[in-house]
């Protein structure tokens, strides 16, 4: 009988964390959408197709420099280096 009843508990118990789970990832999906749509809204998908449309005007023995010095690695270094000081100065304790 009591192991019936822990059967009966644990289904509960997962059936409770299986809901949790599905709504985190509907209201994350509900994010995401309204994520793109704001995107889409502000015209950041002209903007990537103009950049690209740049990036394939750069010849390649200037490709082949940048590849050589590690370009990429170093701009997203820069990045997420400005990203994460922006962070910082918004903390109230620390900005």
């Amino acid at each position: 009988m009591l192991s019936s009843f822990a059967a009966w508990l644990k289904g509960v118990f997962e059936q409770l964390a299986q809901f949790a789970i599905d709504t985190v990832f509907l209201v994350l999906g509900w994010i995401w959408s309204a994520f793109i749509a704001l995107l889409d809204t502000l015209g950041i998908a002209e903007q990537v197709e103009g950049a690209a449309h740049a990036f394939d005007s750069i010849p390649d023995s200037v490709w082949y420099f940048m590849n050589m010095f590690e370009i990429q690695f170093g701009l997203g270094l820069i990045m997420s280096a400005y990203g994460l000081r922006f962070f910082i100065r918004r903390l109230p304790v620390v900005g």
